[in-house]
């Protein structure tokens, strides 16, 4: 994107793609910026050889990118979903707008979050002002993949794809930002999958202690009568949202139980070492591996719509069975 600023050869489109919570509308505001600060910086480090570097880089303190900040600058359009669709009519009111002149002088952008929610008639619509782009406008639409669009939407795009956030940088932004031990950061960057939206929300919703917990009695489901496990069971159906969560930790523990004999060093949840160890010394691989399996079969029963309840009754019983 850069050398797009540099060069000054912005296509009138762009995609970015990536899963939630990579910094997809954080970069779209950001070029954005770019295109208009009245202040331009250089990349100090992107061209080291060069001895002036091209002025490309958004200042984040003029008044343009102030405003920008603060999502009120009049030539900076956004387009959201209104419940889980963009409607038609969200796209009738972005066209209207756009047949009008700027209000200022550099380039009018326009930003399109989860355009995967355009609705087939919205779709067709914005397709007609990518085939005939007001002059100077840009729009950047924001999709976890391009499927999700019509294939003519995207042909008339450059898409650009957001890798998942690394787990050091992670881990950074949340230490930072939450009153966590780096350890429990470390854990909440290992189970988002490299979303920081992801991870905000997993300790939003007490997922630290929770996984505390769910470790314990994973390691004693063995040693316990039938009516405790099933109470496990019932538990943990009664929290039907956070499930698609417990069961990718669930994965990830039994992951680490099996990694820990060979390369204890890339277990992800280093902070329960202990109760790692303790559970790898007393189970064999093949049980490891096969319920691994019964896990991921109950991720796709629950995305098929399964009884939660039915679910995780079979889960744990069959986890305890070994």
């Amino acid at each position: 994107m850069a050398t797009l600023l540099r060069n000054g050869h912005i296509p009138h489109a762009f995609i970015f793609t990536g899963i939630d919570g990579i910094g997809k509308q954080t970069a779209a505001r950001a070029f954005a910026m770019a295109c208009n600060c009245a202040n331009p910086q250089p990349f100090k480090t992107a061209w080291p050889d060069l001895p002036s570097p091209p002025a490309v880089n958004a200042c984040g303190q003029c008044r343009t990118c102030r405003r920008i900040l603060a999502d009120n600058h009049p030539d900076i359009l956004h387009v959201r979903p209104s419940g889980n669709l963009i409607r038609i009519a969200a796209i009738r009111e972005l066209i209207q707008r756009l047949m009008l002149k700027p209000y200022e002088q550099g380039k009018r952008v326009v930003i399109i979050a989860n355009a995967h929610a355009m609705n087939p008639e919205a779709g067709n619509a914005l397709l007609k002002v990518l085939e005939e782009p007001p002059e100077n406008t840009l729009l950047i639409l924001t999709a976890q993949q391009t499927t999700d669009l019509l294939p003519t939407i995207v042909s008339r795009c450059q898409q650009i794809r957001f890798a998942p956030l690394p787990r050091d940088v992670l881990v950074e932004l949340i230490a930072a930002n939450e009153d966590l031990t780096r350890e429990e950061a470390l854990s909440a960057a290992n189970l988002s999958g490299g979303s920081y939206t992801h991870a905000l929300r997993l300790i939003g919703e007490g997922w630290i202690p929770r996984r505390t917990w769910l470790a314990k009695e994973v390691s004693q489901l063995r040693t316990q009568p039938t009516v405790t496990i099933l109470a496990l069971a019932e538990k943990l159906a009664a929290r039907k949202a956070l499930l698609p969560d417990t069961l990718a930790w669930l994965l990830s523990w039994y992951r680490d139980v099996i990694v820990f004999p060979f390369q204890p060093q890339q277990v992800v949840n280093s902070d329960l070492q202990d109760q790692i160890e303790a559970t790898a010394a007393g189970v064999d691989q093949q049980t490891l591996i096969k319920g691994m399996r019964l896990i991921q079969k109950a991720l796709k029963d629950l995305q098929a719509n399964a009884n939660p309840r039915l679910t995780m009754e079979a889960l744990v019983l069959q986890l305890a069975a070994g």
